[in-house]
């Protein structure tokens, strides 16, 4: 199997107010070097303007926070892309880490005699790749002889909430809230997340364990103004029992 090594590549992203989101109908960046894409200014599902990723190798593979460095260099090479955008607010910077390593392209492999199958070195490019890459992976094993038929008795997968501004909300969906007014009591105004998405994230099968988790299932208190506003109410709906299922 092919030896490689891990080195945490962290990248830091900008996110603009969902008010600036008419002003880039489409991704912008600039011509790709060796590393790949670079900056880009780009508009979310979820109806705001990201700009951003850096790219900095790091030794501490729990480095997750943002720098100063890396605000700068956004602000520079984003203005280079589109000035105007940056006349505009900044409502949350975000940091992540990508694993690379020391190949030009994903490491996958595959040992028949350990019986072990190696997907590494998924940079953030696994994300759109991630059914292609399946697709692959299911071809090695099948070259082994192993038997793939589908186990008729596996759940039906899970089916995730919408979350983003491309398909219809429950805020906007005027039969839910006349089956369920919950669905029309909004507690998160700057991301338009309701009192029923939220006591629904906690009645699912894999509930959130804490309020991170449930702003990473709802965008509640993501938003402009980062939970000034909506951070009482959220609190006072997990305090008062909404949770209780889990």
């Amino acid at each position: 199997m092919t030896a490689s090594t891990v080195t945490p590549r962290r990248g830091e992203l900008l996110v603009f107010d969902k008010l600036t989101r008419p002003m880039v109908p489409c991704i912008v960046l600039a011509v790709p070097s060796s590393r790949g894409k670079g900056v880009l200014v780009s508009p979310t599902i979820y109806g705001n303007v990201m700009v951003g990723p850096t790219s900095e190798n790091l030794e501490d593979r729990s480095a997750t926070g943002t720098s100063e460095e890396g605000f700068e260099f956004l602000l520079a090479k984003g203005r280079a892309l589109m000035p105007a955008l940056f006349d505009e607010e900044i409502t949350a910077s975000y940091a992540g880490l990508r694993a690379a390593i020391d190949h030009g392209d994903y490491l996958i492999d595959l040992d028949e005699a350990q019986r072990y199958v190696l997907v590494g070195g998924i940079r953030s490019t696994g994300l759109t790749a991630g059914m292609a890459i399946a697709e692959h992976v299911m071809g090695l094993l099948a070259a082994t002889g192993l038997d793939l038929t589908p186990r008729p008795e596996l759940p039906a997968p899970p089916t995730m909430p919408n979350i983003g501004e491309a398909g219809l909300r429950p805020y906007e969906d005027g039969q839910r809230i006349n089956d369920d007014p919950a669905y029309g009591s909004i507690v998160c105004f700057c991301e338009r997340v309701t009192a029923g998405e939220i006591r629904d994230a906690f009645a699912s099968p894999i509930p959130p364990c804490d309020l991170d988790g449930l702003r990473r299932r709802t965008r509640v208190m993501n938003g402009r103004c980062q939970g000034f506003y909506c951070g009482a109410h959220t609190m006072a709906l997990l305090q008062s029992g909404v949770g209780a299922s889990r």
